[in-house]
């Protein structure tokens, strides 16, 4: 039997709604206290995770650049971060990494070739697999200053591997047209020097950027050690965003940054507002990138214009309101 959109959009925010009750239950108990770390976090240092944020989305742009004209697409920087920015905010508020599928579309666009959507996909698949090997380069540094185990490096690069290794000897999967269009977009990225070292260069300064803001959140809150705490928060939001249940991980991701400070010896409530700051922190940025994205790709007419420019003042007050609401929030409880 064929599910339905309106089935399959019911099913997914019952997920979501299970997930929220669930990080209800395990952490409302640290909640009153998580709000008021928040409220005595330092602004300065927030700033300046926010800034180390718009960093990694600007080495995010360079790489899909280089990997999207390796393929023969033609796209400027601008808009590759329009398209990309879109796709973000699209994640902040939708579940299922659907801004992930707005991103392929988006920049599928500025490919001509027949079957270009194919394409992109395998484009995304490339990237991907160039991301979990700079990530497992943070895990063997976690691993060996003893902040985490080895073995999540022998998963990452094997993803990786699988990709790689499917691009090269895909001889037999190329009679499908659109699995041979898919591996296209991982071989033609290989098959480029000069692209794989700006895709490898500039996802591993993107890393480097979400490592320096994550210990900039944790510097906020005052967690010891804050550059060991970074190298094992990291890795969990990936595992967290790898299982989207809620919009941008909501709440699961913030849940599994808790979970792993909280056995490093974290308490919990500062463990869970160093998750929820991030989160913050990282939901601020991808809603002005997609606000700031969205205006420019529509900035041919008046109206949609006026449109974007309504749509970047409802979230930016959101964005702020919602700061404003863990301030007050902390004071009263």
């Amino acid at each position: 039997m064929i599910l339905s959109r309106t089935s399959l959009g019911l099913s997914a925010a019952g997920l979501a709604a299970l997930a929220g009750l669930a990080a209800v239950t395990v952490f409302g108990g640290h909640l009153t206290s998580a709000f008021g770390a928040l409220g005595d976090a330092s602004r300065p240092w927030l700033v300046l995770a926010a800034a180390a944020f718009f960093a990694a989305f600007a080495c995010t742009v360079a790489a899909w650049h280089a990997a999207l004209t390796s393929v023969g697409a033609r796209i400027c920087p601008r808009q590759a971060a329009a398209r990309l920015g879109v796709g973000a905010a699209v994640n902040s508020f939708a579940p299922a990494k659907l801004g992930d599928a707005v991103k392929i579309a988006l920049c599928s666009r500025a490919i001509s070739a027949p079957g270009r959507l194919w394409t992109a996909g395998g484009t995304y698949a490339a990237l991907a697999a160039m991301r979990s090997l700079t990530l497992a380069a943070l895990v063997v540094s976690a691993s060996l200053v003893g902040a985490m185990p080895l073995w999540p490096v022998f998963v990452l690069v094997g993803g990786a591997s699988a990709v790689a290794i499917a691009a090269a000897l895909s001889a037999p999967l190329r009679s499908h047209e659109r699995v041979a269009l898919v591996l296209d977009g991982v071989a033609a990225l290989a098959a480029s020097p000069r692209a794989l070292v700006a895709v490898f260069a500039s996802t591993a300064g993107m890393q480097l950027a979400r490592l320096g803001g994550t210990i900039a959140v944790a510097v906020a809150l005052g967690v010891p050690h804050p550059v060991l705490a970074a190298l094992v928060i990291l890795p969990a939001l990936d595992v967290a965003g790898a299982i989207p249940l809620t919009p941008g991980s909501i709440g699961v991701g913030s849940g599994a940054v808790a979970v792993v400070l909280a056995g490093r010896g974290i308490g919990m409530a500062q463990a869970l507002a160093v998750g929820l700051a991030l989160q913050a922190v990282e939901t601020i940025v991808s809603l002005c990138c997609g606000s700031a994205g969205l205006a420019y790709l529509l900035r041919p007419s008046p109206r949609a214009r006026q449109v974007a420019a309504r749509v970047a003042l409802v979230g930016a007050s959101t964005a702020f309101a919602a700061l404003l609401g863990f301030a007050v929030l902390s004071d009263v409880l």
